[in-house]
């Protein structure tokens, strides 16, 4: 829990936005950095969508973003509509499975469809219809000449990428997560405490793994090298040999984990009530470091780990030892966080309690300029030098990323 002395020093920190300030601040033992400098933005564009935008997806130029009952595809440069596709079955998806470009096609879903748009016209390639029309709740995965995707009733998909054709279905215990593809596999897990190995080309299944007390497996894997992790509803991490599903080892870690575990430079890090940072061979435990939870998102960059907690503050951990760098607070948060969005040396925060998407130093957590948004914020995206926001209400911003 946070203490009523951090939650007092961070609005004197918002009150002297704008001023001069290098000094540091010392609360309770924790390192507290005021702005040294903030630059109010202003947008390159903005597009006015209509109502419930999704989080944008950026290839070649163009902006795809998905509205409440159509696909829009915006310049890049101009934020000038290229073409609108109408697709009136979407609204319950936007939220849930943001558009995914790929080898010139935009796949979308909505209630029980995937969608193959022409990426420079916008015309339909292909629809597909999921068995009874389940939703499709995750965006799907594009490899090759192949779509993967399942559907609520945790129902597992491969699509000809060309025709629209399926290939093969197979059914699991239900969950609908995203699909992992990993080299000439497909892992997912299900709601009945299941892992499953299905080979990419046939849907056969090679294996399946169940984890102790059949506690659902709410997240996607993360697959690295030959092993597979995940973590399950009971708060335990399993590290899986990818070949022949045999467990590597367990650890125990406490209260549900509905995140999925983050691998980068021989550690898996996972957070719930505390963010842990586990040996990837062994499974020993190398750091723990407390967090406000239940839930937190981690987030491994160069040699930082941020971490974002239910009430949206951001934390960036030493990766090695676990130790507190800095600390930046916000006014809400997500019960849910999203992943931190990190970009050549700057963290992009999004602060749904004032409307506003700051921009950090990576290193000192020092606010480099903030964007006010007016609405609710998806998860920013950053591409060639532009951060990209959508609004809960109804508008798609393009803003520089540099301050110039």
């Amino acid at each position: 829990m946070k203490s009523a002395g951090g939650r007092r020093w961070s609005g004197w920190r918002r009150a002297v936005t704008g001023l001069a300030i290098g000094a540091l601040v010392v609360v309770s033992g924790f390192v507290w950095r005021t702005v040294t400098t903030t630059v109010t933005m202003t947008p390159s564009w903005t597009y006015d969508i209509g109502y419930r935008a999704s989080a944008p997806a950026v290839a070649d130029g163009v902006v795809y973003v998905l509205g409440e009952d159509r696909m829009y595809a915006l310049d890049a440069a101009t934020g000038e509509p290229r073409w609108t596709h109408d697709l009136p079955g979407v609204p319950s998806a936007v939220g849930y499975s943001d558009p995914v470009v790929a080898e010139g096609v935009v796949y979308t879903t909505d209630d029980g469809r995937m969608y193959a748009l022409d990426a420079v016209t916008g015309e339909r390639r292909w629809t597909h219809d999921t068995r009874n029309r389940a939703r499709v709740g995750f965006s799907p995965t594009a490899t090759g000449d192949a779509l993967y995707f399942s559907d609520e009733t945790g129902r597992v998909y491969a699509l000809d990428t060309t025709t629209g054709k399926q290939r093969w279905t197979r059914g699991t215990g239900g969950g609908g997560f995203r699909p992992v593809v990993a080299g000439d596999a497909v892992y997912v897990g299900d709601g009945a405490g299941r892992v499953y190995a299905l080979d990419a080309a046939t849907g056969k299944q090679r294996w399946t793994h169940e984890v102790r007390n059949r506690a659902g497996v709410d997240f996607s894997p993360t697959a690295t090298g030959d092993t597979l992790y995940f973590s399950d509803e009971t708060g335990r991490v399993y590290a899986l040999d990818t070949t022949t599903g045999e467990q590597r080892w367990t650890r125990e870690i406490g209260l549900g984990l509905y995140v999925r575990p983050m691998v980068a430079d021989g550690v898996v890090y996972v957070g719930g009530a505390r963010v842990y940072a586990l040996d990837a061979a062994t499974g020993e435990q190398r750091w723990i470091s407390e967090t406000s939870g239940p839930y937190v998102s981690v987030t491994p960059v160069g040699g930082v780990v941020y971490v974002r907690d239910v009430e949206g503050d951001m934390r960036a951990l030493d990766a090695v030892t676990g130790e507190r760098r800095w600390t930046y607070e916000v006014s809400d948060g997500d019960y849910y966080p999203d992943d931190s969005v990190v970009a050549n040396g700057v963290v992009y925060l999004d602060d749904d309690g004032e409307s506003v998407v700051r921009a950090l130093d990576a290193a000192t957590g020092e606010q480099r300029w903030i964007y006010e948004t007016g609405g609710g914020i998806h998860r920013p995206v950053v591409a060639d030098g532009v951060v990209y926001i959508s609004t809960s209400g109804d508008k798609l911003h393009a803003v520089r990323a540099a301050t110039g």
